[in-house]
Protein backbone atom coordinates (compact mmCIF):
# COMPACT_ATOMS: atom_id res chain seq x y z
CA UNK A 1 0.00 0.00 0.00
CA UNK A 2 1.28 3.28 -1.10
CA UNK A 3 1.37 6.03 1.54
CA UNK A 4 -0.62 8.94 0.92
CA UNK A 5 2.05 11.00 2.51
CA UNK A 6 4.71 10.11 0.43
CA UNK A 7 2.31 10.38 -3.01
CA UNK A 8 0.89 14.06 -2.03
CA UNK A 9 4.48 14.84 -1.34
CA UNK A 10 5.71 13.63 -4.95
CA UNK A 11 2.89 15.05 -6.52
CA UNK A 12 3.79 18.50 -5.01
CA UNK A 13 7.49 17.68 -6.47
CA UNK A 14 6.83 17.03 -9.81
CA UNK A 15 4.87 20.24 -9.72
CA UNK A 16 7.89 21.64 -8.97
CA UNK A 17 8.21 22.55 -5.22
CA UNK A 18 11.69 21.59 -3.97
CA UNK A 19 11.99 18.38 -2.64
CA UNK A 20 13.46 19.04 0.77
CA UNK A 21 10.56 21.60 1.02
CA UNK A 22 8.35 18.42 1.50
CA UNK A 23 10.44 16.23 4.14
CA UNK A 24 8.75 16.23 7.75
CA UNK A 25 9.37 14.28 10.87
CA UNK A 26 8.06 10.87 8.95
CA UNK A 27 8.93 11.66 5.58
CA UNK A 28 12.40 11.49 3.86
CA UNK A 29 13.93 12.10 0.33
CA UNK A 30 16.97 9.61 -0.41
CA UNK A 31 18.86 9.83 -3.68
CA UNK A 32 20.13 6.65 -4.83
CA UNK A 33 24.66 7.02 -5.05
CA UNK A 34 24.72 4.37 -7.26
CA UNK A 35 23.33 6.65 -10.42
CA UNK A 36 25.95 9.24 -10.01
CA UNK A 37 29.34 8.53 -11.51
CA UNK A 38 32.77 9.35 -10.72
CA UNK A 39 32.59 13.03 -11.78
CA UNK A 40 28.55 13.50 -10.54
CA UNK A 41 27.23 12.82 -14.00
CA UNK A 42 23.81 10.76 -13.70
CA UNK A 43 24.41 7.01 -14.80
CA UNK A 44 21.77 3.99 -15.02
CA UNK A 45 23.07 2.71 -11.54
CA UNK A 46 23.26 -0.82 -10.14
CA UNK A 47 20.62 -3.40 -9.08
CA UNK A 48 22.49 -4.40 -5.94
CA UNK A 49 24.89 -1.20 -3.95
CA UNK A 50 26.04 -2.02 -0.61
CA UNK A 51 26.34 1.97 0.24
CA UNK A 52 22.88 2.21 -1.37
CA UNK A 53 21.51 0.22 0.91
CA UNK A 54 23.34 1.92 4.39
CA UNK A 55 21.68 5.34 3.46
CA UNK A 56 18.38 3.39 2.65
CA UNK A 57 18.44 1.59 6.36
CA UNK A 58 20.44 4.61 8.29
CA UNK A 59 17.41 6.77 7.57
CA UNK A 60 14.88 3.83 7.64
CA UNK A 61 16.44 2.92 11.45
CA UNK A 62 16.02 6.97 12.11
CA UNK A 63 12.51 6.85 11.39
CA UNK A 64 11.42 3.85 13.01
CA UNK A 65 13.39 4.98 16.02
CA UNK A 66 10.74 8.27 15.62
CA UNK A 67 7.06 7.97 14.38
CA UNK A 68 7.95 5.47 11.16
CA UNK A 69 6.95 6.98 8.20
CA UNK A 70 7.99 6.87 4.43
CA UNK A 71 11.38 7.52 2.61
CA UNK A 72 11.33 8.04 -0.91
CA UNK A 73 14.03 6.30 -2.63
CA UNK A 74 15.65 8.28 -6.33
CA UNK A 75 14.64 11.59 -5.47
CA UNK A 76 17.27 15.00 -5.48
CA UNK A 77 16.07 16.33 -2.19
CA UNK A 78 18.42 19.52 -3.08
CA UNK A 79 16.20 19.65 -6.75
CA UNK A 80 13.14 20.83 -7.43
CA UNK A 81 10.29 19.53 -9.59
CA UNK A 82 11.11 16.86 -12.45
CA UNK A 83 14.72 17.53 -12.15
CA UNK A 84 14.45 16.45 -8.87
CA UNK A 85 12.88 12.47 -9.75
CA UNK A 86 16.56 11.15 -10.82
CA UNK A 87 15.51 7.71 -10.15
CA UNK A 88 16.71 4.02 -8.85
CA UNK A 89 17.38 0.79 -10.26
CA UNK A 90 17.46 -0.98 -6.62
CA UNK A 91 16.25 -4.04 -6.95
CA UNK A 92 13.07 -3.91 -4.56
CA UNK A 93 13.66 -7.40 -2.52
CA UNK A 94 16.71 -7.60 -2.20
CA UNK A 95 17.23 -4.04 -0.20
CA UNK A 96 14.25 -4.95 1.56
CA UNK A 97 16.43 -8.07 2.93
CA UNK A 98 19.70 -6.15 3.24
CA UNK A 99 18.08 -3.39 5.26
CA UNK A 100 16.79 -6.21 7.70
CA UNK A 101 20.49 -7.61 7.83
CA UNK A 102 22.24 -3.84 8.43
CA UNK A 103 19.54 -3.30 11.57
CA UNK A 104 19.11 -4.42 15.32
CA UNK A 105 16.65 -5.21 16.24
CA UNK A 106 15.88 -6.52 12.76
CA UNK A 107 13.38 -3.61 10.79
CA UNK A 108 11.01 -4.97 8.32
CA UNK A 109 10.30 -2.65 5.33
CA UNK A 110 7.79 -2.61 3.15
CA UNK A 111 9.14 -0.60 -0.66
CA UNK A 112 6.88 -0.48 -3.58
CA UNK A 113 7.30 0.93 -6.68
CA UNK A 114 5.82 5.11 -6.99
CA UNK A 115 3.51 4.95 -10.01
CA UNK A 116 2.68 6.73 -13.34
CA UNK A 117 6.31 8.78 -13.10
CA UNK A 118 8.14 7.75 -15.94
CA UNK A 119 10.92 7.00 -13.77
CA UNK A 120 11.66 4.63 -11.65
CA UNK A 121 11.10 5.88 -7.46
CA UNK A 122 10.66 3.63 -4.51
CA UNK A 123 8.93 4.59 -1.73
CA UNK A 124 10.19 2.61 1.26
CA UNK A 125 7.52 1.92 4.14
CA UNK A 126 9.04 2.33 7.48
CA UNK A 127 6.92 1.09 10.74
CA UNK A 128 7.63 2.73 14.09
CA UNK A 129 10.05 1.03 16.33
CA UNK A 130 8.03 -0.63 19.13
CA UNK A 131 10.77 -2.69 21.43
CA UNK A 132 11.88 -0.56 24.09
CA UNK A 133 15.47 -0.82 22.23
CA UNK A 134 16.55 1.67 19.54
CA UNK A 135 17.19 0.29 16.33
CA UNK A 136 21.22 0.50 15.80
CA UNK A 137 22.17 0.51 12.17
CA UNK A 138 25.76 -1.05 10.67
CA UNK A 139 26.43 1.94 8.47
CA UNK A 140 30.19 1.00 7.81
CA UNK A 141 31.74 -1.88 6.24
CA UNK A 142 34.14 -2.15 9.53
CA UNK A 143 31.08 -2.85 10.88
CA UNK A 144 30.31 0.77 13.04
CA UNK A 145 27.01 1.15 14.13
CA UNK A 146 24.94 4.54 14.64
CA UNK A 147 21.44 5.06 16.58
CA UNK A 148 19.40 7.91 16.10
CA UNK A 149 16.13 9.35 15.81
CA UNK A 150 14.11 11.52 13.98
CA UNK A 151 14.10 15.46 14.87
CA UNK A 152 12.32 17.40 12.76
CA UNK A 153 13.78 16.44 9.33
CA UNK A 154 17.38 15.80 10.45
CA UNK A 155 18.53 12.44 11.91
CA UNK A 156 20.29 13.41 15.83
CA UNK A 157 22.43 10.27 16.84
CA UNK A 158 21.59 9.46 20.52
CA UNK A 159 25.19 8.53 21.61
CA UNK A 160 24.60 8.79 25.73
CA UNK A 161 23.61 6.37 28.42
CA UNK A 162 21.25 9.03 28.96
CA UNK A 163 19.81 9.88 25.61
CA UNK A 164 18.98 5.87 25.36
CA UNK A 165 17.24 5.74 28.90
CA UNK A 166 15.04 8.72 27.98
CA UNK A 167 14.27 7.24 24.32
CA UNK A 168 13.23 4.19 26.52
CA UNK A 169 11.04 5.50 29.14
CA UNK A 170 9.46 7.49 25.98
CA UNK A 171 8.81 3.87 24.30
CA UNK A 172 7.47 2.33 27.49
CA UNK A 173 5.22 4.75 28.99
CA UNK A 174 7.03 5.76 31.90
CA UNK A 175 5.78 8.60 33.83
CA UNK A 176 8.82 9.53 36.87
CA UNK A 177 5.71 11.54 38.22
CA UNK A 178 2.96 9.03 38.84
CA UNK A 179 5.12 6.62 40.85
CA UNK A 180 4.71 6.22 44.58
CA UNK A 181 6.86 8.63 46.85
CA UNK A 182 6.86 6.71 49.83
CA UNK A 183 5.32 9.50 51.79
CA UNK A 184 1.54 9.91 53.06
CA UNK A 185 -0.57 12.89 53.70
CA UNK A 186 1.26 13.96 57.15
CA UNK A 187 3.77 14.45 55.04
CA UNK A 188 2.14 17.70 52.90
CA UNK A 189 2.49 21.02 54.37
CA UNK A 190 -0.90 22.31 54.55
CA UNK A 191 0.73 25.70 53.30
CA UNK A 192 0.65 23.74 50.09
CA UNK A 193 -2.45 22.13 50.10
CA UNK A 194 -3.29 25.34 50.34
CA UNK A 195 -1.87 26.64 47.11
CA UNK A 196 -3.34 24.24 45.32
CA UNK A 197 -7.31 25.72 46.33
CA UNK A 198 -5.84 29.29 45.66
CA UNK A 199 -5.36 28.12 42.12
CA UNK A 200 -8.68 26.28 41.65
CA UNK A 201 -10.81 29.24 43.00
CA UNK A 202 -8.68 31.36 41.22
CA UNK A 203 -9.94 29.65 37.77
CA UNK A 204 -13.59 31.08 38.58
CA UNK A 205 -14.90 27.56 37.23
CA UNK A 206 -17.94 26.42 39.86
CA UNK A 207 -16.73 22.48 39.83
CA UNK A 208 -12.72 23.71 40.62
CA UNK A 209 -14.48 26.19 43.42
CA UNK A 210 -16.60 23.65 45.06
CA UNK A 211 -13.38 21.20 44.76
CA UNK A 212 -11.39 23.50 46.89
CA UNK A 213 -13.71 23.30 49.61
CA UNK A 214 -13.10 19.88 49.50
CA UNK A 215 -11.75 18.16 53.02
CA UNK A 216 -7.75 17.26 52.08
CA UNK A 217 -8.12 13.67 51.84
CA UNK A 218 -10.64 14.26 48.98
CA UNK A 219 -8.60 17.12 47.62
CA UNK A 220 -5.65 15.41 46.80
CA UNK A 221 -7.91 12.08 45.76
CA UNK A 222 -9.73 13.98 43.12
CA UNK A 223 -6.50 15.31 41.93
CA UNK A 224 -5.28 12.13 42.04
CA UNK A 225 -2.37 13.11 43.91
CA UNK A 226 -2.93 10.27 46.74
CA UNK A 227 -3.29 6.83 45.75
CA UNK A 228 -5.85 4.25 46.86
CA UNK A 229 -2.83 2.62 49.06
CA UNK A 230 -2.98 6.14 51.19
CA UNK A 231 0.71 7.07 49.48
CA UNK A 232 1.17 10.12 47.97
CA UNK A 233 2.61 10.34 44.40
CA UNK A 234 5.88 11.80 43.31
CA UNK A 235 3.85 14.58 42.04
CA UNK A 236 2.53 15.54 45.34
CA UNK A 237 5.85 15.25 46.81
CA UNK A 238 7.27 17.74 44.59
CA UNK A 239 4.04 19.67 44.85
CA UNK A 240 3.28 19.46 48.67
CA UNK A 241 6.18 18.30 50.88
CA UNK A 242 9.25 20.48 51.94
CA UNK A 243 12.48 20.43 50.11
CA UNK A 244 16.10 21.35 51.28
CA UNK A 245 16.74 23.22 48.38
CA UNK A 246 14.19 25.61 46.43
CA UNK A 247 13.01 24.03 43.15
CA UNK A 248 12.42 27.48 41.53
CA UNK A 249 14.96 30.48 41.69
CA UNK A 250 13.68 33.69 40.47
CA UNK A 251 15.58 36.69 40.09
CA UNK A 252 14.96 39.75 39.08
CA UNK A 253 17.34 42.37 37.68
CA UNK A 254 17.99 45.52 35.59
CA UNK A 255 19.56 44.05 32.50
CA UNK A 256 20.46 39.92 31.93
CA UNK A 257 23.58 38.98 34.07
CA UNK A 258 23.45 42.65 35.99
CA UNK A 259 23.21 42.37 40.17
CA UNK A 260 19.91 41.29 40.59
CA UNK A 261 17.27 43.86 42.51
CA UNK A 262 14.82 40.95 43.75
CA UNK A 263 14.98 37.43 44.62
CA UNK A 264 12.70 34.50 45.08
CA UNK A 265 13.75 31.08 46.76
CA UNK A 266 12.21 29.19 49.12
CA UNK A 267 13.92 26.39 50.85
CA UNK A 268 11.77 24.15 52.78
CA UNK A 269 8.35 24.46 50.79
CA UNK A 270 6.54 22.94 48.36
CA UNK A 271 6.46 23.21 44.88
CA UNK A 272 3.18 24.47 44.96
CA UNK A 273 3.73 27.24 47.69
CA UNK A 274 7.43 28.34 45.48
CA UNK A 275 4.82 28.45 42.33
CA UNK A 276 2.54 30.96 44.32
CA UNK A 277 5.50 33.06 45.19
CA UNK A 278 7.02 33.40 41.56
CA UNK A 279 3.77 34.53 40.16
CA UNK A 280 3.08 37.17 42.64
CA UNK A 281 6.52 38.45 42.30
CA UNK A 282 6.56 38.68 38.72
CA UNK A 283 3.57 40.35 38.49
CA UNK A 284 5.09 42.72 41.27
CA UNK A 285 7.84 43.47 38.88
CA UNK A 286 6.30 43.28 35.95
CA UNK A 287 5.49 46.84 34.57
CA UNK A 288 2.35 48.12 33.48
CA UNK A 289 2.04 50.36 29.87
CA UNK A 290 -0.32 52.48 29.19
CA UNK A 291 -1.62 52.55 25.78
CA UNK A 292 -2.31 55.97 23.47
CA UNK A 293 -6.33 56.18 22.69
CA UNK A 294 -6.50 53.82 19.97
CA UNK A 295 -10.15 52.44 20.75
CA UNK A 296 -9.08 49.32 22.06
CA UNK A 297 -11.00 47.74 24.83
CA UNK A 298 -7.16 47.42 26.74
CA UNK A 299 -6.21 50.62 28.16
CA UNK A 300 -3.11 49.71 29.41
CA UNK A 301 -1.08 46.11 29.49
CA UNK A 302 2.03 44.41 31.36
CA UNK A 303 5.72 44.52 29.64
CA UNK A 304 5.55 41.05 29.22
CA UNK A 305 2.25 39.35 28.86
CA UNK A 306 1.49 37.41 32.53
CA UNK A 307 -0.04 34.40 30.36
CA UNK A 308 3.30 34.02 28.35
CA UNK A 309 4.97 33.85 31.59
CA UNK A 310 2.97 31.66 33.72
CA UNK A 311 2.93 29.19 30.75
CA UNK A 312 6.78 29.24 30.52
CA UNK A 313 7.28 28.51 33.94
CA UNK A 314 4.73 25.65 34.32
CA UNK A 315 5.82 23.96 31.13
CA UNK A 316 9.27 24.44 32.67
CA UNK A 317 8.02 22.25 35.33
CA UNK A 318 5.84 19.60 33.46
CA UNK A 319 8.90 18.76 31.35
CA UNK A 320 11.74 19.36 33.70
CA UNK A 321 13.67 15.69 34.64
CA UNK A 322 12.99 15.54 38.20
CA UNK A 323 16.24 12.69 38.25
CA UNK A 324 18.28 15.83 38.30
CA UNK A 325 19.80 18.50 40.86
CA UNK A 326 19.29 22.13 40.44
CA UNK A 327 16.65 24.68 40.59
CA UNK A 328 14.21 26.15 37.54
CA UNK A 329 15.95 29.44 36.96
CA UNK A 330 14.28 32.32 35.84
CA UNK A 331 15.42 35.28 35.37
CA UNK A 332 13.42 38.70 34.90
CA UNK A 333 14.65 42.17 33.68
CA UNK A 334 11.80 44.88 32.48
CA UNK A 335 11.34 43.69 29.22
CA UNK A 336 12.49 40.22 29.12
CA UNK A 337 12.38 36.69 30.58
CA UNK A 338 14.51 33.85 30.63
CA UNK A 339 13.35 30.38 31.80
CA UNK A 340 15.58 27.18 32.50
CA UNK A 341 14.93 23.67 33.42
CA UNK A 342 17.41 20.94 34.07
CA UNK A 343 16.79 18.09 31.35
CA UNK A 344 17.29 18.29 27.33
CA UNK A 345 14.13 18.23 24.57
CA UNK A 346 12.08 15.25 24.52
CA UNK A 347 12.63 12.52 21.95
CA UNK A 348 11.74 14.04 18.55
CA UNK A 349 11.39 17.39 19.86
CA UNK A 350 13.82 20.18 19.11
CA UNK A 351 13.64 24.29 19.16
CA UNK A 352 12.50 24.18 15.72
CA UNK A 353 9.61 22.22 16.62
CA UNK A 354 8.87 23.10 19.39
CA UNK A 355 5.19 24.39 18.17
CA UNK A 356 3.72 21.80 16.26
CA UNK A 357 5.18 18.65 17.71
CA UNK A 358 2.79 16.26 19.50
CA UNK A 359 1.70 17.24 22.78
CA UNK A 360 3.89 15.36 25.66
CA UNK A 361 5.50 16.17 28.75
CA UNK A 362 8.34 14.24 30.67
CA UNK A 363 5.58 14.23 33.75
CA UNK A 364 2.54 13.20 32.54
CA UNK A 365 1.13 12.90 35.61
CA UNK A 366 2.37 15.91 37.00
CA UNK A 367 1.04 18.04 33.87
CA UNK A 368 -2.37 17.12 34.38
CA UNK A 369 -2.46 17.96 37.99
CA UNK A 370 -1.49 21.29 36.65
CA UNK A 371 -3.97 21.00 34.18
CA UNK A 372 -6.64 20.01 36.62
CA UNK A 373 -5.54 23.32 38.66
CA UNK A 374 -6.16 25.58 35.92
CA UNK A 375 -2.65 26.46 36.51
CA UNK A 376 -1.35 25.43 32.54
CA UNK A 377 -3.62 25.39 29.79
CA UNK A 378 -5.21 22.48 28.26
CA UNK A 379 -2.82 19.98 26.59
CA UNK A 380 -1.19 21.20 23.70
CA UNK A 381 -1.95 24.81 23.92
CA UNK A 382 0.86 26.21 26.05
CA UNK A 383 3.64 27.06 23.74
CA UNK A 384 0.69 28.38 21.56
CA UNK A 385 -0.29 30.66 24.30
CA UNK A 386 3.16 32.06 24.63
CA UNK A 387 3.60 32.65 20.42
CA UNK A 388 -0.17 34.38 20.59
CA UNK A 389 0.35 36.80 23.74
CA UNK A 390 3.64 38.34 22.59
CA UNK A 391 3.11 38.41 18.88
CA UNK A 392 -0.50 40.12 19.61
CA UNK A 393 1.52 42.56 21.41
CA UNK A 394 4.12 43.72 18.57
CA UNK A 395 6.81 41.87 20.17
CA UNK A 396 8.72 38.92 18.75
CA UNK A 397 7.98 35.65 19.05
CA UNK A 398 9.54 33.01 21.98
CA UNK A 399 12.86 31.57 21.57
CA UNK A 400 13.54 27.88 23.01
CA UNK A 401 17.53 26.33 22.74
CA UNK A 402 19.02 23.55 24.14
CA UNK A 403 21.68 25.12 26.70
CA UNK A 404 24.07 22.93 29.06
CA UNK A 405 21.52 19.76 28.83
CA UNK A 406 18.45 21.86 30.04
CA UNK A 407 16.36 23.67 27.51
CA UNK A 408 16.69 27.81 27.77
CA UNK A 409 13.32 30.04 27.15
CA UNK A 410 12.91 33.14 26.57
CA UNK A 411 10.50 35.87 25.56
CA UNK A 412 11.31 39.74 24.86
CA UNK A 413 8.51 42.05 25.83
CA UNK A 414 8.27 45.99 26.48
CA UNK A 415 6.31 48.64 24.80
CA UNK A 416 3.72 47.07 22.95
CA UNK A 417 2.68 48.48 19.51
CA UNK A 418 -0.64 49.58 19.29
CA UNK A 419 -1.21 49.11 15.37
CA UNK A 420 -0.68 45.21 15.93
CA UNK A 421 -3.12 44.85 18.37
CA UNK A 422 -5.54 46.66 16.29
CA UNK A 423 -5.15 43.84 13.83
CA UNK A 424 -5.50 41.27 16.00
CA UNK A 425 -8.16 42.59 17.65
CA UNK A 426 -9.65 43.21 13.88
CA UNK A 427 -9.41 39.23 14.02
CA UNK A 428 -12.63 36.66 13.58
CA UNK A 429 -12.67 34.70 16.89
CA UNK A 430 -10.89 31.60 15.30
CA UNK A 431 -8.07 33.45 14.14
CA UNK A 432 -7.30 34.88 17.19
CA UNK A 433 -6.33 31.97 18.79
CA UNK A 434 -4.49 30.93 16.06
CA UNK A 435 -0.45 30.35 16.56
CA UNK A 436 -0.19 30.23 12.70
CA UNK A 437 -2.31 33.72 12.57
CA UNK A 438 0.31 35.24 15.08
CA UNK A 439 3.26 33.81 12.93
CA UNK A 440 1.91 35.01 9.38
CA UNK A 441 1.25 38.58 10.93
CA UNK A 442 4.55 38.88 12.48
CA UNK A 443 6.28 37.43 9.17
CA UNK A 444 4.36 40.07 7.31
CA UNK A 445 5.02 43.19 9.66
CA UNK A 446 8.84 43.05 7.74
CA UNK A 447 8.72 41.40 4.75
CA UNK A 448 6.17 42.73 2.47
CA UNK A 449 4.72 38.73 1.12
CA UNK A 450 5.60 35.01 1.78
CA UNK A 451 5.05 32.38 0.37
CA UNK A 452 3.87 28.94 2.14
CA UNK A 453 7.24 27.37 2.78
CA UNK A 454 8.30 30.52 4.52
CA UNK A 455 4.87 30.63 6.42
CA UNK A 456 5.45 27.15 7.33
CA UNK A 457 8.99 26.90 8.08
CA UNK A 458 7.97 29.45 10.92
CA UNK A 459 4.97 28.07 11.83
CA UNK A 460 7.12 24.96 11.94
CA UNK A 461 4.52 22.82 9.94
CA UNK A 462 5.16 21.74 6.28
CA UNK A 463 3.40 23.93 3.31
CA UNK A 464 0.51 21.20 2.93
CA UNK A 465 -0.50 21.45 6.46
CA UNK A 466 -1.05 25.18 6.14
CA UNK A 467 -3.63 24.38 3.03
CA UNK A 468 -6.87 25.01 4.74
CA UNK A 469 -5.19 27.83 6.87
CA UNK A 470 -4.26 29.83 4.22
CA UNK A 471 -7.97 29.67 2.60
CA UNK A 472 -9.55 31.06 5.99
CA UNK A 473 -6.99 34.03 6.19
CA UNK A 474 -7.94 34.77 2.80
CA UNK A 475 -11.79 34.24 3.12
CA UNK A 476 -11.47 36.54 6.99
CA UNK A 477 -9.24 39.15 4.92
CA UNK A 478 -6.33 38.82 6.47
CA UNK A 479 -4.06 37.87 3.70
CA UNK A 480 -4.59 38.49 -0.14
CA UNK A 481 -2.65 36.66 -2.85
CA UNK A 482 -0.02 38.89 -4.66
CA UNK A 483 -0.76 39.63 -8.12
CA UNK A 484 1.71 37.85 -9.59
CA UNK A 485 3.52 34.68 -8.31
CA UNK A 486 7.15 34.55 -7.54
CA UNK A 487 10.01 33.26 -9.79
CA UNK A 488 9.36 29.28 -10.50
CA UNK A 489 5.42 29.89 -10.42
CA UNK A 490 5.79 30.04 -6.50
CA UNK A 491 2.38 31.43 -5.00
CA UNK A 492 3.11 34.61 -2.65
CA UNK A 493 0.40 36.30 0.22
CA UNK A 494 0.37 39.67 1.25
CA UNK A 495 -1.36 41.22 4.43
CA UNK A 496 -5.00 42.34 3.36
CA UNK A 497 -5.43 46.72 2.38
CA UNK A 498 -7.12 47.19 5.61
CA UNK A 499 -4.68 45.48 7.89
CA UNK A 500 -1.59 47.07 5.87
CA UNK A 501 -3.34 50.98 6.43
CA UNK A 502 -3.85 49.56 10.12
CA UNK A 503 -0.54 48.63 10.75
CA UNK A 504 0.90 51.98 8.72
CA UNK A 505 4.61 53.33 9.12
CA UNK A 506 4.88 49.97 11.38
CA UNK A 507 5.24 48.14 8.20
CA UNK A 508 9.04 49.30 6.69
CA UNK A 509 8.47 48.55 3.46
CA UNK A 510 4.97 50.19 2.91
CA UNK A 511 5.68 53.97 2.94
CA UNK A 512 9.50 54.95 2.21
CA UNK A 513 11.45 57.56 0.39
CA UNK A 514 12.23 56.94 -3.56
CA UNK A 515 15.56 54.95 -3.05
CA UNK A 516 14.02 52.64 -0.64
CA UNK A 517 11.86 51.89 -2.64
CA UNK A 518 13.76 51.56 -5.63
CA UNK A 519 16.27 49.07 -3.44
CA UNK A 520 12.78 47.14 -2.34
CA UNK A 521 11.50 46.92 -6.19
CA UNK A 522 15.11 45.48 -6.92
CA UNK A 523 15.26 43.20 -4.48
CA UNK A 524 11.63 41.69 -5.73
CA UNK A 525 12.29 41.63 -9.17
CA UNK A 526 15.05 38.64 -8.11
CA UNK A 527 12.76 36.49 -6.26
CA UNK A 528 9.98 36.74 -8.75
CA UNK A 529 12.08 36.88 -11.85
CA UNK A 530 10.06 40.15 -13.41
CA UNK A 531 7.55 42.69 -12.21
CA UNK A 532 4.95 44.42 -12.79
CA UNK A 533 3.41 47.64 -12.09
CA UNK A 534 0.66 45.67 -10.16
CA UNK A 535 3.37 43.83 -8.11
CA UNK A 536 4.82 47.76 -6.80
CA UNK A 537 1.11 48.65 -5.96
CA UNK A 538 1.21 45.23 -3.75
CA UNK A 539 4.49 45.85 -2.35
CA UNK A 540 4.24 49.16 -1.57
CA UNK A 541 0.93 50.04 -1.30
CA UNK A 542 0.83 52.69 -3.91
CA UNK A 543 -1.18 54.11 -6.35
CA UNK A 544 -0.55 52.60 -10.46
CA UNK A 545 0.76 56.04 -11.25
CA UNK A 546 3.13 56.46 -8.25
CA UNK A 547 4.27 52.62 -8.89
CA UNK A 548 4.82 53.54 -12.84
CA UNK A 549 7.15 56.50 -11.52
CA UNK A 550 9.11 54.33 -9.14
CA UNK A 551 9.44 51.21 -11.81
CA UNK A 552 10.90 54.05 -14.68
CA UNK A 553 13.63 55.31 -11.48
CA UNK A 554 14.70 51.58 -11.07
CA UNK A 555 15.05 51.07 -14.83
CA UNK A 556 16.86 54.06 -14.84
CA UNK A 557 19.06 53.57 -11.97
CA UNK A 558 19.83 50.05 -13.64
CA UNK A 559 18.19 48.06 -11.51
CA UNK A 560 15.61 46.47 -13.53
CA UNK A 561 15.46 46.30 -17.65
CA UNK A 562 12.48 46.01 -19.54
CA UNK A 563 11.63 42.39 -20.11
CA UNK A 564 12.00 40.67 -23.47
CA UNK A 565 9.29 41.75 -26.01
CA UNK A 566 7.53 44.04 -23.33
CA UNK A 567 6.38 47.60 -23.74
CA UNK A 568 7.28 50.36 -22.46
CA UNK A 569 3.84 51.14 -21.77
CA UNK A 570 0.64 49.45 -21.15
CA UNK A 571 -1.07 46.38 -19.82
CA UNK A 572 1.71 43.99 -20.93
CA UNK A 573 4.50 46.30 -19.42
CA UNK A 574 6.98 44.36 -17.42
CA UNK A 575 10.30 44.39 -16.20
CA UNK A 576 13.10 41.76 -15.10
CA UNK A 577 16.24 41.95 -13.08
CA UNK A 578 19.74 43.50 -14.46
CA UNK A 579 21.87 41.24 -13.41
Amino acid sequence: MFGIEALNALERIVAGARAESVECETLDCKEDPSRRGRHGERIAGASRDDKAARIVADAAGCLANHHGGSLLLGVDDKAAGEAAIVGTALEAGWLRKRVRELTTPRLTVAISEAPDLGTRVLIVEVPRNESTEPIAVTVSASGGQRRARRVGTQCQDMTTVAEMLEWARGRSGFDWSAQPSGKTIDDARAAATAALRDFLRESGEPDRVQLADSADRDLLAQLQLLRPDGRLTRAADVLLCPAAVPRIRYTVRPALGARSSARVGLSGRGLAEELRAVLDAFSSANPTISLPATGLAEGSVEALPFGAMREALVNAIMHRDWDQPGPIVVDHTESELVVYSPGGFLDGITERTVLTAPSRTRNPHLGSVLRSLRVAEREGTGVDRMFIELIRLGHRPPSFAARDGGVRVSLRGGSPVPEVLAVHAALPAALRRSARSAVVIDLLRFRPSVSADEIAEAAQETAAELSGFLEQAVAAKLLQRTANPRRGGTLAWRLADAHREKLGSVLPYYVRPAEESVRLIAQLAQAQGEIRNQDVQDLLGLTSARASQLLKRAEADGVIQLGPGAKPMGRGTFYTPST
